[in-house]
């Protein structure tokens, strides 16, 4: 698990790097956003270490003994944090990227909390 969460903070770092040390835009998304090859190793390195994480939760998910509404709760709120991450690429709400970014690092650590409790 430390592995995989070492490609989710270097990923979100790697993406975290301002533009003006990123290069040029590679493939422009929406205004003001565009991908560039830096965040596309930031993005790969985020999505291994996110996917790893996942596979991680769904393995351990039974000895979690979560309720239905605490499940409910995490996807819910996990689904509202990548909505907020994608609208703000596609769209006018430019800074609540990192609303949903926060959003989505608490649901982490409340599952990595629960995971090393349930060990």
């Amino acid at each position: 698990m430390t592995i995989c969460l070492a490609l989710i903070v270097v990923g979100a770092a790697v993406l975290a790097i301002p533009s003006t040390y990123e290069g040029p835009v590679l493939l422009p998304i929406g205004e003001g956003h565009g991908l560039s090859a830096v965040d596309t190793v930031g993005a790969v390195l985020l999505a291994i270490g996110g996917t790893w994480f996942e596979v991680l939760v769904v393995r351990r998910l039974p000895h979690l003994a979560l309720s239905p509404r605490a499940l409910f709760g995490l996807g819910l709120a996990a689904g509202i944090g990548v909505g907020l991450v994608v609208a703000s690429a596609f769209s006018g709400f430019f800074w609540w990227w990192a609303v949903g970014a926060a959003l989505l690092g608490a649901i982490v650590v409340v599952l990595v909390v629960l995971i090393a409790v349930a060990r």
